[in-house]
């Protein structure tokens, strides 16, 4: 492990983690380009490294215990306009989404969330494009509430919160310059 920051340490005593996961998931795709995909996984860790508070403002790296986090992730996408005949444009509608129960089993946090460990998140959008030349997005990103530590402080509390990107890149034509604006 490596410290991240000036008032970080690593515990000398540090024990690897290990982590093991089991993944079982279905894809299908219909004539009329619609796209499903859903999953459901289990991933364990023993020892998981993770960060506690010192005095003086301080943090050590240490093994914090065993988690568990195990969810389901779904997503489907749907051409909506499908290049061919003529037609060099293609737009599609695409959602995913994850649904997480994660927890610290045993350890000095046990019964607490890991960090960056939302009960949800949703991405959606729409993706234009025009052959090679121009390319457009629209999406959001929805994310439960989370801890951006392992010990759960109201301070270290990462509240709900949304985000929308519209991105577009174009070709300049006979050229090898691409214009890019997110």
């Amino acid at each position: 492990a490596v410290p991240n920051g000036a008032t970080q340490v690593a515990n000398a005593d540090l024990a690897p983690s290990r982590a093991r996961q089991v993944e079982l998931g279905y894809r299908t795709q219909t004539a009329s380009g619609l796209v499903l995909d859903a999953s459901v996984f289990h991933l364990e860790f023993s020892d998981q490294v993770g960060t506690a508070a010192l005095p003086g403002g301080r943090s050590s790296l240490i093994n914090v215990g065993r988690s568990v986090h195990r969810g389901l992730e779904a997503a489907a996408r749907q051409e909506l306009l499908r290049p061919g005949a003529g037609r060099t444009a293609s737009l599609q509608l695409y959602a995913n989404a994850l649904l997480l129960d994660a927890s610290f089993r045993a350890g000095a946090f046990a019964g607490r969330r890991p960090q960056y460990a939302p009960r949800h998140l949703v991405r959606t959008g729409l993706l234009f494009s025009r052959g090679p030349g121009l390319k457009a997005g629209l999406s959001g990103t929805f994310v439960g509430s989370s801890y951006a530590d392992d010990t759960n402080t109201d301070q270290r509390r990462v509240p709900a919160h949304a985000v929308w990107d519209l991105t577009a890149e174009w070709r300049v034509p006979g050229t090898a310059v691409r214009v890019i604006g997110g």
